[in-house]
């Protein structure tokens, strides 16, 4: 039995489209004629051209065939068909026509991430159209997303999955529909557990992706239990958090900037300093700031990474909430003489907090 047609579908259900093309490319005609009205914030979220142009064009007046697509020496482009002889055989196009469209692996991964509030890097695991997009909590527990037209195929990578990494993960699909029974029992015997996107992820009215249910609650049997002291050493976390924002955001490498990629996204320094296009000794500077603010390691910051993005979504929330019943905005953050953190790089490019410590002044 073929896949339920995700043609007329809500938007909430527009994911089935992607396990009906397959090698996930095809040309715009074809993801605008079944992603309908989603089609274009689809594209923004996940889709990008691809640099070659097709060689085929599936018919657009429904004879059934794919004609070949002509480049004729003036470098206009057609394709012939003469199943209507009511109708020229040239079909004119433009270069934009027959540029295909795919998914974007970077885009579609990155998008999940930060909704999903994951920590960690993408990693490719060796399998079709599969990726591990991040680890949730502290216990690292990693979250890979799969496409797949084919239900065989399916079953292989939850199979495969199941025996290389003998421990419990995150499995992320379009659809439930290959599911099956004999999946759900490889997944139930490595204690993992399946989250169909098309109930998980939603297309938001403003055209972003959104979480039916905030990631804590999704993925709450994931979570290791914690301690109260525990709890209390993530809040403070997130209150210092605060803190290096106010040391300023329009600096070479800000503090904030260097906690969330190294932090939050677990970033190397050579990559952070890629990212803040800063030298490594600036990366070098920052982290040891960070590591004297918090009185902890990087590596331990990191294990606070689900819980920190997770209060940042609630924060968040709280204050579009408030926005949308019209409350007055927030008050300014107050500081008492002489505590307000500094902002202004000296000539060397240390904040006043790092001189003090570097150049023991």
């Amino acid at each position: 039995m073929p896949p339920p047609s995700p043609l007329n579908s809500p938007l909430s259900t527009k994911w089935a489209v992607l396990e009906t093309i397959p090698g996930l490319i095809a040309l715009p005609g074809v993801w605008r004629q079944r992603f309908g009205e989603a089609f274009e914030p689809m594209k923004d979220l996940i889709l990008q051209e691809s640099p070659h142009l097709a060689q085929l064009l599936p018919c657009p007046r429904g004879c059934g065939l794919a004609h070949d697509i002509i480049c004729r020496p003036d470098a206009s482009l057609i394709a012939t068909c003469g199943a209507d002889p009511n109708q020229p055989r040239d079909i004119l196009l433009s270069r934009a026509e027959i540029t295909p469209w795919e998914v974007s692996w970077t885009k579609l991964s990155r998008a999940l991430f930060e909704i999903l509030a994951l920590h960690g890097k993408p990693a490719p695991l060796l399998l079709p159209n599969t990726l591990q997009i991040g680890a949730w909590s502290a216990g690292g527990v990693p979250v890979i997303l799969t496409v797949q037209v084919c239900g065989a195929t399916f079953r292989r990578v939850v199979a495969e999955l199941v025996a290389r990494l003998q421990r419990r993960f995150i499995l992320l699909a379009p659809t439930s529909y290959h599911c099956n029974a004999p999946c759900q029992e490889l997944l139930a015997h490595a204690r993992a557990d399946f989250f169909p996107l098309e109930t998980t992820v939603l297309l938001s009215d403003n055209r972003r992706l959104r979480t039916t249910r905030p990631p804590g609650e999704l993925f709450a049997p994931f979570t290791p239990p914690r301690s109260e002291t525990d709890e209390a050493e993530a809040a403070r976390v997130f209150r210092l958090f605060g803190e290096l924002l106010g040391m300023g955001t329009d600096l070479v490498a800000p503090p904030a900037r260097v906690f969330d990629l190294m932090v939050l996204r677990q970033m190397t320094k050579a990559e952070t300093a890629l990212e803040c296009k800063c030298a490594a000794s600036s990366i070098t500077k920052r982290v040891a700031l960070i590591e004297r603010h918090y009185a902890m390691s990087i590596e331990r910051l990191r294990a606070f990474a689900s819980d920190l993005k997770e209060r940042q979504r609630t924060v968040k929330g709280d204050r579009y909430a408030r926005k949308q019943q019209g409350a007055a905005p927030e008050e300014p953050e107050q500081y008492d003489e002489g505590d307000r953190p500094g902002g202004t790089e000296d000539g060397d490019g240390y904040l006043p907090e790092e001189r003090q410590s570097w150049t023991g002044s």
